[in-house]
């Protein structure tokens, strides 16, 4: 009897775990048409190059991004660089851009790290309106850093410059058709 309950036990166990590689696998495959942030030098949770974090460390270089399969009626993109562990619970706003024209599919290595003009700036947790990359403390455990594309039902020059992530999610709500997510992670070696 012993044995028999056993045997199914390790029979459920495994049926469980074969859903759940199967779900698990599911998840990282986007439907086909999906809306996708990709980056050709990054992949999606890997720990971020030393070239892309902040200038508390590194180079300060804006991650080169591109994405596809934009919704039919976009009006323009929008981008945020949130970092979801900092801020004791409350997060990080690192980046905030839109004004970034419905024909774009990209945005060049470096290329928020300077003003642009195809980049209305918004305002990171320095007042900044350009990319501030990643600096997670070396005593941290690493930070998960969200760069997150929106599209937009909204003209490209409609925002004011200067937007907080707050006033952008505020201006653009119910006006965003889609959002992906590319997720880095980062913390300053000891």
């Amino acid at each position: 009897m012993l044995r028999t309950i056993s045997r199914i036990s390790v029979a459920l166990v495994c049926a469980a775990s074969l859903t759940g590689a199967a779900l698990a696998q599911s998840a990282a495959t986007p439907p086909p048409n999906a809306f996708v942030l990709t980056s050709p030098v990054h992949k999606d949770g890997a720990f971020l190059d030393k070239k892309y974090s902040g200038p508390c460390y590194g180079d300060n270089v804006s991650l080169p991004l591109a994405w596809t399969n934009a919704p039919a009626g976009t009006k323009s993109f929008g981008i945020v660089l949130f970092d979801y562990d900092s801020g004791k619970g409350q997060g990080t706003v690192h980046w905030v851009a839109y004004g970034i024209p419905a024909d774009a599919t990209s945005l060049a290595e470096g290329e928020a790290t300077n003003p642009s003009p195809r980049i209305t700036g918004g305002s990171n947790m320095r007042q900044m309106a350009t990319y501030y990359g990643p600096c997670a403390n070396a005593a941290d455990a690493p930070h998960h850093y969200l760069f997150t594309v929106y599209a937009l039902d909204i003209a490209k020059d409609a925002l004011p410059p200067g937007l907080t992530r707050d006033q952008f999610l505020e201006k653009t709500k119910g006006k965003v058709l889609a959002n992906t997510t590319l997720v880095a992670t980062f913390r300053r070696p000891n």
